[in-house]
């Protein structure tokens, strides 16, 4: 047996150096192959089919069909100026004007009044069937125990949800979880002891019988390097956690913003509903008295329920606002509450360029992305320090029972290291020099981000700004002033204004306030968005006059009040009663 094994070995021995030989060149190959990052990568030509060539030029008055079939010559019906002249002949113009029997409330009869003379009862009948009262608007969907009873401030809702909210729980045990990683990245491994007999039984003897211990050391740092790294990620966790601080701040002050413009919202189409009802009636009476025509009543009632609709559609917002704001919160079951705050305080100027470097120096993502860099540098020293061997020792104390009543006491030692021939950990080394590359370039990257962010909040702001306070001191006032005026003249002088410009007027009235109320919800919530790029604590930061808990009550929406205060709602109210008194 003993003559075999040699035998064997001389056979094996150059087969494994040729497939070593072999693997090296292979993996020197690739190597060689991925470095050369000169090699071009061209991309392949697009198909000529894939832009189609036009049928038809474009001044041709012929139908090119989906497909790209030509119609067929004989398929196109072809009318002469005769029959053309024919049919117009045969068919009277109100005859030829049909509403598409597809179209929702085709299926109505033609308005049809009877005459009143000699039929004043018949008469009214109609005019009671054709107009009948306008119902009011359904109540919000909410119940009275649940109506408004409290005034809430921004900084009440903000530490509820700093207390609540399972977000900054999360973040918190982050940290936790962070601080234990680098506690244990900076721990020395433990050392082996154990019981060791060797030998037993050769003799018929206990033999060596004895124990032993081995401890690795870490050489080269490589464990405070791995702290530092663990440090490093300990560091984007505290941040991490102060980004989610601000992250749900700015999710309460949008969802707060959103209920006072919804509360706004609430109070203009209120004013807008009770209007446009009475004028509705108006128009019904002079139907009844033969001034107006029979469809024009009917134009005015289309306004005045599309009015309530907007006023249903606020009401429901309110309502989703504050079961959002509650979510938030973690709070679903706290009842609905009013905000001490209007939507009409103003809005203070802000800089730019202050913001700008501000963002840049303080914001958590540029923090964040200047310790990558610090962290990829670490790794790459790790990576570069793995190859120093850790050093193995290893030590037995054993009672020598080989020779029968001469006990002697003895030791073995070991110390040992790998060594590093083959693996170099080269190719982690060239893994980390990409992701330390990547990092600096992370800087660079969240920075324009962040500027791209700023701009795009500024402009929002500025534009919806600008927007808010000429509808609000130009465009709405001259809106209800046009239309009142057009009314009022059309009842004048009907022949000189037509009912169409009244609708025309109201129709630009109705467009006014909506526009309002978008330009007023896109001005908040660019500055929330800016409020949050600035990662402000608290908005009075920003010089935003903000109310206390002891200011003087908000007006109360759900009540249906109209208290006179200098906000559009009541502006609007004032105006359009004023209207209505004339």
């Amino acid at each position: 047996m003993k003559s075999i094994l040699p035998a064997w070995l001389t056979l094996i021995a150059p087969l494994a150096a040729l497939i070593g030989a072999a693997g090296c060149a292979s993996t020197t190959g690739d190597l060689a192959a991925m470095k050369n990052s000169a090699a071009k990568h061209e991309a392949a030509p697009l198909p000529a089919s894939i832009v189609k060539s036009p049928r038809e030029p474009r001044g041709s008055t012929v139908i090119v069909l989906a497909g790209g079939e030509q119609p067929d010559s004989e398929q196109v019906p072809k009318r002469s100026a005769a029959g053309t002249e024919a049919d117009s002949g045969e068919k009277s113009l109100e005859k030829r004007i049909q509403v598409p029997r597809d179209l929702p409330g085709a299926e109505v009869p033609r308005l049809n009044l009877p005459l009143r003379t000699g039929n004043e009862q018949a008469y009214e009948t109609a005019i009671r069937t054709l107009f009948p009262s306008l119902s009011d608007a359904p109540p919000m969907n909410v119940d009275e125990a649940a109506a408004a009873t409290r005034k809430m401030t921004l900084f009440e809702l903000e530490q509820t949800a700093l207390a609540n909210s399972p977000l900054i729980a999360q973040a918190r045990a982050d940290v936790t979880s962070a601080v234990g990683s680098a506690i244990q990245a900076g721990t020395a491994p433990n050392p082996t002891i154990g019981y060791e007999a060797d030998t037993v039984g050769s003799a018929g003897t206990r033999n060596y019988q004895g124990v032993f211990a081995t401890q690795l050391i870490k050489t080269a740092g490589k464990l405070q390097v791995a702290q530092a790294i663990e440090n490093v990620d300990l560091m984007n966790a505290q941040l991490a956690l102060r980004q989610a601080r601000f992250d749900l701040l700015t999710q309460v002050r949008r969802q707060y913003f959103a209920l006072l413009v919804a509360r706004e919202a609430i109070r203009i189409n209120e004013a807008i509903v009770k209007f446009t009802h009475e004028l509705y009636r108006i128009h019904v009476d002079q139907v009844s008295q033969e001034v107006a025509a029979p469809y024009e009543p009917m134009q005015l009632r289309t306004f005045a329920v599309m009015a309530r609709g907007e006023l249903v559609k606020a009401r429901n917002n309110y309502v989703i606002a504050w079961k959002q704001l509650t979510a938030t919160l973690n709070s679903p079951e706290m009842p609905l509450a009013d905000l001490v705050d209007s939507p009409g305080i103003p809005v203070p100027q802000l800089d730019y360029d202050s913001a700008v470097a501000h963002v840049l120096s303080v914001h958590t993502e540029a923090q964040t992305s200047r310790n990558m860099p610090i962290r990829a540098s670490l790794d790459l020293r790790l990576a570069e320090i793995t190859p120093i061997p850790d050093i193995s020792i290893y030590g037995a104390i054993q009672r020598d029972f080989t020779t029968p009543g001469l006990g002697r006491t003895s030791y073995n030692t070991q110390v040992g290291m790998p060594f590093p021939i083959f693996d170099r950990n080269k190719g982690n080394i060239l893994s980390a020099k990409g992701a330390l590359l990547r990092a600096t370039q992370e800087v660079t990257r969240v920075e324009n981000d962040l500027r791209s962010r700023l701009a795009d909040a500024f402009g929002r702001f500025e534009t919806n700004r600008y927007l808010v306070d000429t509808q609000r001191k130009q465009i709405l006032p001259d809106s209800v002033r046009t239309y009142r005026g057009t009314y009022e003249q059309h009842i004048q002088a009907p022949k000189d204004v037509g009912f169409a410009d009244v609708i025309v007027a109201q129709q630009n009235l109705l467009n006014s306030v909506s526009a309002y109320l978008g330009s007023l919800s896109g001005q908040w919530n660019a500055f929330v968005d800016i409020a949050n790029l600035l990662q402000v604590e608290n908005l009075q930061e920003l010089q935003l006059k903000l109310q206390e808990q002891d200011a003087p009550p908000a007006p109360e929406p759900l009540q249906g009040k109209t208290d006179k205060q200098d906000d559009m709602s009541a502006m609007l109210e004032e105006l359009l009663s004023d209207g209505e008194k004339r």
